[in-house]
């Protein structure tokens, strides 16, 4: 089982990390959008299926972080090599495993006992898919085809659509909308910026204060290029009022954050 603290991490420059942190935002919220939600377990009990990893950052770990910040359990797909080293690595995945009836023996305990986890199949999308539902095992939820490798043949759309026959449901992370971004100091220290101060003033809502707990323990060195929040655009004046309010002075000396509103 790998820590849920990356040590790496694949975005580099704060531009990078800042779009990084909201894909995986946005694929945060339209889950909790899309599935209900309980007010304890969150996501808890609920499988999602993430589609599949590449050898380079793709939006399958968009939503593998983003299932884990929700605290659902996930199953992906890792067949190449490289994307395999990189979910350990990058501790996308708690567990990489040779074979599908390993999978299913993880996320049968984790799914029961309603806990967050992870696991990577070293085996195509095509296949996990076809051995899914020769088993049975219908996901709660399943990426949309454009998060999964181009090559997408017409089997694993027939499989797809066999799912969402069964009752599961598509995910869409494309919801636009305005985010903002601020830089930290560290991942996971206890003194808030005062942009997050900011962020946390006008995100009162559970499932925002949940993602900016949660978050950069699972973002790692990202979050600490760029941590963000969404914002709805009536909320925008009031995000800045607080932001001046928050960046006025602390420790007696005058603070300026860089924030960065990114509308889609």
């Amino acid at each position: 089982m790998t820590s849920k603290t990356p040590t790496s991490c694949a975005p580099e420059s704060e531009r990078t990390a800042a779009l990084w942190t909201e894909s995986v935002y946005r694929s945060y919220e339209a889950l909790l959008e899309l599935l209900p939600v309980d007010s304890e377990q969150w996501l808890g009990g609920r499988l999602i299926f993430a589609g599949e990893l590449q050898p380079e950052s793709s939006a399958a770990d968009a939503l593998v972080t983003a299932a884990n910040i929700a605290g659902a359990a996930t199953l992906v797909a890792a067949p190449d090599v490289l994307a395999q080293r990189r979910a350990m690595r990058d501790a996308l995945a708690d567990f990489v495993v040779n074979t599908v009836e390993e999978a299913l023996r993880i996320l049968k305990n984790e799914v029961r006992q309603r806990r967050a986890v992870s696991v990577a199949v070293a085996v195509s999308a095509v296949y996990l898919m076809e051995e899914m539902l020769r088993r049975g095992v219908r996901p709660d939820a399943l990426a949309a085809p454009n998060a999964t490798p181009a090559h997408e043949n017409a089997q694993s759309a027939f499989q797809r659509e066999a799912f969402l026959r069964q009752g599961a449901r598509l995910l869409d992370a494309t919801k636009p909308g305005h985010f903002v971004t601020w830089r930290q100091e560290k991942c996971c220290g206890s003194s808030a910026t005062p942009a997050e101060t900011a962020a946390r003033e006008i995100a009162t809502d559970a499932a925002r204060q949940r993602w900016l707990r949660l978050a950069p323990r699972y973002l790692g060195r990202a979050a600490q290029r760029a941590m963000g929040v969404g914002i709805r655009a009536e909320e925008q004046a009031a995000w800045e009022a607080a932001l001046r309010r928050a960046s006025a002075f602390v420790g007696g000396k005058r603070l300026e954050a860089s924030v960065e509103v990114i509308q889609a």
